[in-house]
């Protein structure tokens, strides 16, 4: 049924106090906005029921004097208690909250019920920070007034670190997926949260008594079932906790590494190609980065995202670097071919080199390592742009991503072989290791935690990395059609 015309022509004034990943500020093209499950879904919700919203960033106490006054039409998103339904009206809920209890895993105390755990953190004299205005449940409430010299409040989220930092206090109580944000925001990892949740309850937006109408409230109600009807919060949710809990499991310079060594066995080969085909400068450095990022570029373009070139210029640094010193190198072969016994000397040992190490080989591992990293940093773009089905997507976006600008580079290639397409088994490597790990990543990701996440991107890497290598071992060719 269409709504009034009186209320599609309102504008609800909405505040949410920042708590990645349901309320944060995100930078797109040098510009700030307002972002995260509880905001988004917000927004779906209210655009459903064809109601128009301004969401502002508002301390969480600022916030609820404006829902008493009727300044505010709005918050997100609020604990149910007796005190704040005498100032507002309850949606469904938006989301299940789990509040956890965040140590360093040594310090996790063996418990039976959260009371026990509370307990026994306090005698092992261990001090938690707890944010004043933050609803966290009534065994916190009374473990705050039992064991007062075990507790420090702080006014906001973002004093929870500074004063862990500055040993004012060995862990803090927070919002399970709120904590796994706040410590990939200031990369810190020896914290966890505890396996038993001091607190478990759901949050839904709170309006104003004061200033919406009941009517209003169903209205916004009927349109956010039918959201979580069609799985559309679940998509939400599984995007902005996935993508902080891949960024946890995939910190790091082991990862940077495997990239970069990728990237140089893209160029190299690349460097080989134009030498044996007499290509210019020019053409050489076009060979070499349609394979070491044209797949990456156009996958961004693909999804209306800033190529990632601009803002992590090093990768290209790499391919010049590369380039560069492939060029020198051929110009001291040819310098020393024929004029001094050195020439002769260094063509022994590349011999023996050969004969010992098989450079093919060692290539053909850099390509496979370089591939396997691409295919999951494409899996984690797919994620954080909330691309779904992910099953589909995922895969679709890493094959793209480890293989695409390989295929561009032997399309304009007179001599190109089109292995890629023909014999490389490169295509369907990706698919059959990185469409499960869509799958597990789907329907069971966001409930998980950054260490299973980690393990599960890593079978994913090794399985590509293994099949490839054993593809080019045996001598195995894909599938025919």
């Amino acid at each position: 049924m269409p709504a009034p015309a009186a209320s599609q022509d309102r504008i609800l004034r909405v505040a949410a106090s920042l708590q990645a990943p349901y309320q944060f500020y995100d930078l797109a093209h040098e510009t700030e906005y307002l972002t995260g499950i509880d905001v988004v879904t917000f927004r779906r919700a209210a655009a459903k029921a064809n109601l128009a919203v301004v969401i502002n960033e508002m301390p969480w106490g600022e916030a609820l004097q404006g829902i008493a006054s009727g300044e505010v039409d709005a918050i997100l998103a609020a604990l149910r208690s007796p005190e704040r339904e005498l100032l507002g009206i309850f949606s469904v809920p938006l989301r299940f909250s789990q509040e956890s209890l965040f140590l360093p895993p040594e310090l996790h105390p063996d418990a039976a019920s959260a009371k026990e755990l509370l307990a026994k953190a306090a005698r092992r004299g261990l001090r938690i920070g707890v944010v004043r205005d933050f609803e966290l449940g009534g065994e916190v409430k009374d473990f705050r007034e039992q064991y007062p010299d075990s507790v420090l409040e702080v006014s906001g989220l973002d004093q929870l670190i500074p004063a862990l930092l500055a040993g004012q206090i060995d862990g803090f109580i927070l919002d399970r997926y709120a904590g796994y944000a706040l410590l990939d925001r200031y990369r810190i990892w020896d914290l966890e949260p505890h396996a038993l949740p001091v607190y478990e309850a759901t949050l839904g937006a709170l309006f104003s008594k004061a200033s919406v109408e009941s009517e209003l409230v169903e209205r916004f109600n009927r349109a956010l079932t039918e959201l979580q009807v069609e799985g559309e919060t679940k998509s939400i949710k599984r995007r902005f906790i996935l993508s902080v809990m891949m960024d946890i499991a995939l910190y790091g310079q082991w990862f940077e590494a495997i990239l970069i060594l990728g990237m140089v066995a893209f160029s190299i080969s690349a460097v080989v190609i134009a030498r044996n085909g007499g290509y210019s400068l020019y053409g050489a450095l076009v060979l070499a980065s349609l394979p070491a990022m044209g797949g990456g570029v156009v996958r961004d373009l693909l999804i209306l995202r800033e190529p990632y070139i601009f803002d992590s210029p090093i990768y290209v640094q790499i391919l010049l670097a590369t380039l560069v010193a492939g060029y020198f190198i051929n110009r001291l072969f040819d310098l020393l071919h024929g004029r001094s016994l050195l020439f002769f000397d260094l063509v022994n040992v590349t011999l023996l080199l050969k004969r010992r190490l098989r450079p093919q080989l060692l290539m053909q591992l850099l390509d496979a390592a370089g591939m396997a990293a691409f295919s999951i940093v494409a899996i984690t773009v797919a994620v954080e742009f909330g691309r779904d089905p992910l099953w589909l997507w995922g895969p679709v976006m890493a094959v793209l991503t480890a293989t695409g600008g390989a295929v561009l580079r032997d399309m304009i290639r007179p001599d190109g072989a089109d292995d890629m397409l023909r014999n490389g088994s490169w295509g369907e490597t990706v698919v059959l290791w990185c469409l499960p790990l869509s799958f597990y990543l789907q329907y069971f990701g966001h409930s998980g935690d950054p260490e299973t996440i980690f393990w599960a991107l890593m079978i994913c890497m090794l399985g590509i990395f293994a099949t490839r290598i054993a593809f080019v071992t045996f001598d195995w060719r894909a599938p025919r059609y």
